[in-house]
């Protein structure tokens, strides 16, 4: 039996054509893959919207019914080893040895982060010229396994459209939606209900990772309808995917406002207004009706700041192409259809470094012992550039491996130039690359240092060895002067100084290493959920965080320190070198929502003008999310911001769901 019948026989179609034709070269065989998923993977159910697919797509819901190998967008495929184990052995173990061809990274540093990439497709040119035009450019190409490879990628999307077209008519389905999905995507949309049903089906087709530029994209087929409704579907099946994100903005329209209208209710997508100091009253109310209704929605970007600071990065890049920034997954800096971007490629867990670095040299500082504090920082940035040089390292492994092994067939067709240069996405045929890796618990160690500069060194108040030993035992006289320390977020010159070190200290290590196959490296500030998985690996700090406790969510100030209000919080923010954290400097702020429409705009404009780069607001009150804690199923919907996104209340852990109530509120 060949492997090619060895995994027919037992229901797993993308291996199956991952080995149906082992003669040929990596990117044709995981075309041919992806050819035999679509054609045996469950449809999506259809339950009367107007939009399809909908809903779980095919992939996970073949997962449920028992596939182990699917498609992904990140990772091209995921491999459930125990599950496809138990199928059978011979089958585990040949897919084990495919799929361990690519070395992911085994580092502590991987806090949010280990090789994703998230991506978005070219949607603008994807309508404008349909899959029809997009197959002419492939048959244009000479002939070749990569020429082949696409062709049948081609054929594999027709024939998943072939088979949505057969279940609705089979539903007895709306049939305006029939009647749009015979003639999109092959072909460009006539009106703007069959440019939402293509971009919606090109969305699966894409694995559902982010959702694109609607405003700027769907402009040429809108003529003033209203199509929240619509947009409520596709954001729906956004939300029920765990998917991710799209820019509105900078040239708003009447579709950003409807955008921001359709998101009320719903975690996902991540929409990210780019915010510019002349964005019009309508849009700005938007904001403030969508943020009140407590979904998180949208977060804001300081489009100019963002836009002068990439384009001295990144001279070559023409203005032309610079605006599509766009921020994918959770809100790593993009180019939306040209880059291929690591996003998160790696998580730096800088209060890991600084807990290591801590406990090696501070037991044996005596009061006559020599170091300074000056040392001690200076060592500490030797470590963390220690550990981002290495880890930034072993990432260019993984990215060469997967150049080799793991293409991105997708990706490679919907994004701008691979079919050009007849390379796949991850080996170079995008137009532009660049990668971002995450720095964690960044204002644990800005606080820490605080408290041991103060006690220590300054006030002399405890040698290393006691400091360590009270830190330890949690002693309660300790906590206090700690807690009179210096912090962060309080508009302390001498606290925010040492978090301008420490940011260029982590952004310099970064720029040390180039970024394979082409660009840089740069740092993103991003915890998602991982601030809480992240603490359990460092003991207590110097910040008052217990041993095993949940790090910093975000760059804003630590829960309970920021006390002197949000003009300090904000200036404390601004002081730090945010342009260095260009993949995004995350800011959580929670705000009552009877002050979004007198203080948001004013509050917002300034912070940006001193610097600030981005803001997510919150307005969950602290009595709601403590009654979702007592009683979770009268609060289902109940949504929270954390890490670079919103997210059900009801789905975080115990820890999490603290973390969010403890938040300051302004």
């Amino acid at each position: 039996m060949t492997n090619f019948e060895l995994f027919c026989s037992i229901g797993e179609p993308f291996a199956a054509g991952l080995f149906e034709h082992e003669d040929r070269d990596t990117f044709y065989r995981h075309c041919n893959a992806y050819y035999r998923f679509w054609e045996e993977a469950a449809m999506p159910v259809y339950n009367g919207q107007k939009i399809y697919p909908a809903g779980k797509r095919s992939a996970l819901l073949s997962a449920r019914d028992g596939m182990a190998v699917i498609t992904d967008y990140s990772f091209t495929y995921s491999f459930n080893y125990n599950k496809l184990k138990a199928k059978s052995p011979e089958a585990a173990a040949i897919m084990k040895a495919e799929h361990g061809k690519v070395r992911y990274l085994i580092t502590d540093h991987a806090v949010g982060g280990n090789g994703y990439t998230h991506c978005f497709a070219n949607y603008k040119r994807l309508l404008a010229e349909g899959l029809n035009g997009y197959r002419a450019r492939v048959e244009a190409r000479p002939d070749d396994d990569f020429k082949a490879g696409l062709l049948l990628l081609l054929d594999g999307i027709e024939l998943y459209r072939q088979r949505s077209l057969a279940l609705l008519r089979e539903q007895n389905a709306y049939q305006p939606l029939i009647e749009a999905l015979e003639y999109v995507p092959n072909n460009p949309p006539r009106n703007i209900y069959e440019a939402l049903v293509a971009w919606n089906f090109l969305y699966y087709i894409d694995g559902c990772d982010d959702i694109g530029a609607l405003d700027r994209n769907l402009l040429p087929y809108f003529n003033g309808e209203d199509i929240v409704e619509l947009l409520r579907e596709i954001f729906r099946n956004i939300d029920d995917n765990d998917a991710w994100s799209g820019p509105l903005g900078p040239d708003y329209n009447d579709i950003t406002r409807q955008c921001i209208r359709a998101c009320r209710g719903f975690r996902r997508p991540n929409l990210q207004l780019l915010v510019k100091p002349d964005m019009p009253d309508e849009i700005w109310q938007e904001v403030y009706e969508s943020l009140a209704s407590s979904c998180g929605q949208p977060a804001l970007y300081n489009y100019e700041r963002y836009m002068k600071k990439l384009k001295e990065l990144m001279p070559e890049i023409p203005d032309e192409d610079w605006k599509r920034l766009c921020f994918g997954g959770c809100t790593e800096t993009m180019l939306e259809g040209i880059s291929a971007v690591g996003s998160d490629d790696a998580g730096i867990n800088a209060a890991l470094v600084f807990d290591k670095h801590m406990r090696s040299v501070l037991p044996f500082h005596t009061e006559h012992g020599g170091l300074t504090f000056e040392d001690f920082f200076e060592g500490l940035c030797a470590a963390l550039r220690q550990a981002v040089i290495q880890t930034l390292e072993l990432v260019n492994v993984l990215r060469r491996d997967r150049e080799k092994y793991r293409p991105q067939p997708v990706h490679t067709l919907f994004v701008d130039d691979c079919i050009e240069k007849g390379l796949d996405f991850n080996a170079g045929g995008a137009r532009w690359y660049w990668s971002v890796a995450n720095i964690a618990g960044t204002i644990n160690v800005i606080d820490s240092l605080t408290v041991i500069r103060e006690l220590i060194f300054e006030k002399k108040i405890y040698t290393g060895a006691e400091f360590m030993k009270r830190l330890d035992a949690r002693d309660p006289e300790f906590l206090r002067l700690a807690r009179k320390c210096p912090h962060y977020g309080r508009n302390d010159e001498r606290a925010d100084a040492l978090g301008v070190e420490l940011i260029n200290c982590l952004a310099d290590a970064f720029a040390e290493v180039e970024c394979y196959p082409r660009g840089r490296f740069y740092p993103v500030s991003n915890q998602f959920a991982t601030f809480d998985w992240a603490g359990r690996f460092v003991r207590a700090t110097p910040d008052g965080r217990g041993d095993g406790e949940p790090l910093c969510d975000s760059l804003s100030a630590i829960h309970s320190f920021d006390t002197d209000g949000p003009t300090a919080l904000l200036n404390s923010v601004s002081t730090l070198p945010l342009e260095r954290i260009i993949g995004t400097p995350i800011v959580n702020f929670r705000m009552r929502k009877e002050h979004l429409a007198d203080q948001l705009k004013p509050l917002v404009l300034a912070y940006f003008e001193r610097g600030g780069m981005q803001l997510q607001v919150s307005c969950v009150s602290r009595a709601d999310m403590e009654d979702a804690q007592r009683h979770p199923e009268k609060h289902e919907n109940l949504i929270v911001r954390i890490g670079g996104y919103s997210e059900y209340f009801n789905r975080l852990n115990p820890a999490l769901q603290q973390n969010v109530i403890n938040r300051t509120e302004y």
